[in-house]
């Protein structure tokens, strides 16, 4: 299972997978990446995949640079 952080479309609030009261709205969100619910959501506009802007630390190689 992957985790893929999204947001809904401007002006838009998008209903949980599991729970249709509960909404997405402009704060990210972790949701499943392999969900055909989300997937279908992004694909149709309603939400959009927001890139991490934390710093990835896996890449530092193995000197520690």
């Amino acid at each position: 299972m992957s985790k893929i952080k999204v947001t809904a479309a401007d002006g838009l609030r998008v209903p949980t997978e599991h729970n249709p009261h509960e909404y997405i709205g402009q704060e990210p969100v972790e949701v499943d990446g392999n969900s055909l619910y989300y997937r279908r959501m992004i694909d149709d506009g309603d939400l959009v995949v927001v890139e991490d802007t934390a710093p990835n630390t896996k890449t530092r190689n193995a000197k520690g640079e």
